[in-house]
């Protein structure tokens, strides 16, 4: 059966990855929106700031027009291209509903006159709109300050003899002399890129602060691969951060419950079976068939090796404390002459001191573990020590069969063994391994296994140089022979 996978689209490309950089896009996102959607009332504020001049000065001129016909002049001498005074009798027809903007310029021009003629003035707009010097309408244009702000103007008034004077006029604000593209940028950054950089600095306040349980509890998981027995979380923050930190601390005592009850069983188990193991041996001896006697001392050794692996392997769970800094190369001579005064054949050519950080107690475990089946299955091991930038690397080559490509991504699981050492052969549980990887990883390194072309395993163990090594070290790498 075939499954059917969809590639992700250009934007899933773009969103990005961190915590910081989504809640960035989302509040700037979301701010701009917002500053979208209310736009109408920006119009109806800079529909009115723009008109603001003109109307003032329409105002001045019908206070003008009105000491005019106060004095007897005939109205027909008061017209004049852009202002257009007339007499009615009754008033005319008001629109239906005028908006916010219309009504705010309705204000300033009724606020002005009864400013100027001195006492409260009824007025009515009926028309009002911005246009440029042709007479076209130029809206949006004149708002950015883009063109010429020419206002029409028409509007009456009641006089106090009754009648109702109409004036149709065309003011012209002036003209703003800086460019368009610099009335443009200085609105942009007024308004969104500073509004922008602010929410992105809003942003990564409340990630730091909303995060910083967050990663107090990365590090404890990471730590908790080292150290089982380190303290508790502090239960703090936000309410779903309480309660992550108290979950953590409860799976952790589990974890520590656990793994003391399995090293007190096996502890106990071990101390029962020693007793009885200690009496077979001296019976043994007394038995008159030395083959016979033979198999019985080889099985119980077997049993005495099972019991103090499945200790070992019982007491890897937890890094060891005492980490320190110890010389690698000098602890790999030390380990080298214990097999070579003892007529082991490994070969090892020394190297310059490497100084690491961790539990050189342990490290000589894995070292021993590793070089001792090297010389079981191939009668030789041969030592390399490489340092690169990030890691130091411990190979540890032998000439015997190898393992089989198969069984090479289990092989280090506990009780799994390759078929050089199957449990018809008798030797070994499987365990050995499964300690050395464990220890490897509790240093924040890692430990891997391939088979050489020309025969041969080669067992490659890499620390890290320095403490503060990336979590992501403990992976194991399998490699193809």
């Amino acid at each position: 059966m075939f499954r059917m996978t969809r590639t992700p689209g250009w934007w899933c490309r773009l969103w990005p990855g961190s915590l910081f950089g989504q809640l960035s896009v989302i509040v700037v996102a979301g701010g701009l929106a917002i500053q979208l959607l209310f736009s109408s009332i920006w119009y109806d504020v800079r529909y009115s700031q723009v008109l603001e001049v003109p109307a003032r000065l329409v105002a001045f001129r019908t206070v003008e027009t009105l000491h005019k016909l106060a004095n007897g002049e005939a109205m027909t001498h008061l017209a004049s291209e852009t202002f257009h005074p007339e007499l009615l009798v009754s008033p005319l027809a008001t629109p239906p509903r005028l908006d916010s903007g219309q009504q705010n310029v309705e204000s300033m021009l009724q606020a002005a006159l009864s400013q100027e003629v001195g006492e409260a003035v009824e007025l009515s707009l009926l028309d009002v709109t911005i246009r440029d010097e042709n007479g076209h309408a130029r809206t949006w244009a004149g708002l950015f300050g883009l063109s010429h702000v020419v206002g029409h103007f028409d509007f009456q008034m009641r006089l106090a003899s009754g009648q109702w004077l109409h004036i149709q006029a065309v003011q012209e604000q002036g003209w703003n002399a800086e460019p368009a593209w610099r009335v443009l940028g200085d609105y942009a950054l007024r308004v969104y890129l500073l509004r922008a950089l602010a929410l992105v600095a809003i942003a990564l306040i409340v990630v730091r602060i909303s995060t910083r349980p967050l990663r107090r509890l990365v590090r404890a998981a990471s730590a908790l691969g080292q150290n089982i027995e380190q303290p508790p979380l502090p239960v703090e923050g936000p309410k779903e951060m309480r309660q992550a930190a108290e979950t953590f601390n409860a799976m952790q005592q589990q974890l520590i419950d656990l793994m003391g009850e399995r090293t007190q069983l096996l502890a106990a188990v071990s101390h029962d079976l020693r007793t009885p193991l200690t009496r077979m041996r001296i019976r043994v001896e007394g038995i008159n068939d030395a083959r016979l006697r033979e198999k019985l001392v080889t099985n119980i050794g077997q049993m005495e090796e099972l019991i103090r692996s499945l200790l070992d392997s019982a007491s890897s769970g937890a890094t060891p404390d005492g980490h320190a800094a110890f010389d690698l190369a000098g602890l790999i001579n030390e380990v080298v002459d214990e097999f070579v005064d003892t007529g082991g054949d490994v070969r090892w050519h020394g190297a310059p001191a490497v100084i690491i950080s961790g539990h050189a107690a342990s490290i000589r475990r894995v070292l021993h573990n590793l070089i001792d089946n090297a010389l079981h299955y191939a009668g030789s091991a041969q030592l390399t020590l490489r340092l690169t930038e990030r890691w130091v690397e411990v190979e540890i080559q032998d000439d015997g069969p190898g393992i089989h490509d198969q069984h090479l991504p289990a092989v280090m699981q506990p009780y799994v063994q390759g078929e050089a050492s199957a449990p018809s052969s008798g030797i070994g549980y499987g365990l050995g391994l499964s300690i050395a990887r464990s220890i490897v990883m509790a240093h924040r390194g890692r430990l891997a296994l391939d088979n050489r072309t020309g025969g041969g395993l080669r067992v490659v163990m890499a620390l890290p140089t320095h403490a503060g090594a990336k979590n992501e070290s403990c992976v194991i790498r399998w490699q193809d022979g």
